[in-house]
């Protein structure tokens, strides 16, 4: 696909997002083994490459996605490090509705 060609050849810009794509996919596809590594190694792509935004959104997914399997206080774990990121970030009124779904996780579960 376009997008590995990218990541190949300009990882620093495209490695955390192809790897968050995979990890969408393999979750779609049912395979849970292969998601989860793939929103992890997104996350760990997005530091080394100091992509602040795309670790923000790495960890919002990859939370909602462990909230989706029930893993409720890893899930708002994720999030909180995602608001944290997207505070670093200055995306405040992301900060806002991801605060808000974080405390209606909490009070639902």
């Amino acid at each position: 696909s376009d997008m590995s060609k990218w990541a190949r050849m300009s990882p620093w810009n495209f490695e955390s997002k192809y790897k968050l794509l995979q990890a969408g996919l393999h979750y779609l596809d049912g395979d849970i083994e292969l998601a989860e590594g793939a929103y992890k190694e997104s996350i760990i792509s997005a530091q080394k490459h100091k992509l602040l935004n795309d670790e923000a959104i790495a960890f919002e997914l990859y939370g909602i996605y462990l909230i989706e399997r029930k893993m409720i206080t890893e899930g708002v774990t994720q999030l909180s490090m995602a608001v944290r990121k997207y505070k670093e970030w200055g995306a405040m009124k992301k900060v806002e509705e991801l605060q808000l779904f974080v405390e209606t996780v909490k009070q639902n579960n």
